[in-house]
């Protein structure tokens, strides 16, 4: 009976163990990948709730390199970091720009793209050009929480008032309102926000600033890092580059005005 029983407890640590290993072997050929899939033509959904954009055709393109599956796992913006130090997710690839403050709590590949931030501005702000939105005093900045412009405005402009919201929808809505000023943020997004308040908002395409855009890591996941760059200094040997222009360049020149390579160009 001992003897029985001693049998059936191995039995059960050898499957419950075995049970383990296929789960963690699982787990190591998926590759989440956190994105807010709210910034076409770069991060976005399709009608039947399918991620698709450019950092969506780029994480796909990771993963083959990598030989993992890819999930896509849409959060705001603003809970990236969070969910990559918690371990929701294992990278970010969302057009995040690289910055010292985001450095202190995450690891960043090399850049991939470049992001010329312009400013959309109320029109009755009275702010034509990037010397006088830095100038005037008490310049009301929105934006999303997290970005990147935010950090730009607190270090160049002269007494800024800053005001932060959970997504660009309600940062767009409060410029239109008049209850900001001005918006700095990537190209698309402020041509398609004068494009939403035609009679509100207008655009000031002089860059306020270039923004490198890296993919965040944990800081302890050196292996990872490595290979993304690795991966990144192959964008144009894998053909990836291509595939991007191929697909996005006609949407990215109507949006924008500029086709792909205005993202990869540093200056």
């Amino acid at each position: 009976m001992k003897k029985n029983i001693m049998i059936i407890l191995i039995l059960f640590v050898l499957v419950f163990s075995l049970s383990a290993c296929t789960s963690n072997e699982k787990k190591d050929d998926v590759l989440r990948v956190g994105m807010e899939l709210k910034w076409p033509p770069f991060e976005m959904a399709k009608t039947n709730g399918d991620p698709e954009g450019i950092s969506v055709l780029i994480a796909e393109e990771l993963g083959k390199y990598l030989g993992k599956k890819v999930e896509i796992v849409d959060l705001s913006f603003g809970s990236l970091i969070p969910a990559l130090e918690t371990k929701k997710i294992d990278i970010i690839i969302g057009s995040m720009g690289i910055t010292e403050e985001r450095k202190q709590k995450i690891e960043f590949s090399n850049p991939y793209m470049y992001f010329k931030l312009i400013t959309a501005v109320n029109k009755d702000s009275g702010i034509k050009n990037i010397d006088e939105l830095f100038s005037k005093e008490g310049v009301r900045f929105v934006a999303p929480k997290s970005f990147s412009s935010l950090e730009l405005a607190r270090s160049k402009a002269n007494n800024p008032k800053i005001l932060e919201f959970d997504d660009k929808a309600t940062a767009s809505l409060e410029l239109a309102n008049g209850n900001a000023d001005a918006f700095i943020v990537d190209a698309v997004t402020a041509v398609s926000v004068a494009k939403t308040y035609p009679d509100k908002i207008e655009v000031i395409y002089e860059p306020a600033d270039i923004s490198p855009i890296g993919m965040g890591m944990r800081k302890d996941d050196a292996e990872l890092k490595e290979k993304v760059n690795e991966f990144i200094s192959k964008m144009d040997e894998l053909g990836v580059n291509d595939k991007i222009r191929e697909q996005y360049d006609d949407i990215l020149k109507e949006k924008v005005g500029k086709g792909y390579e205005f993202y990869l160009n540093e200056k």
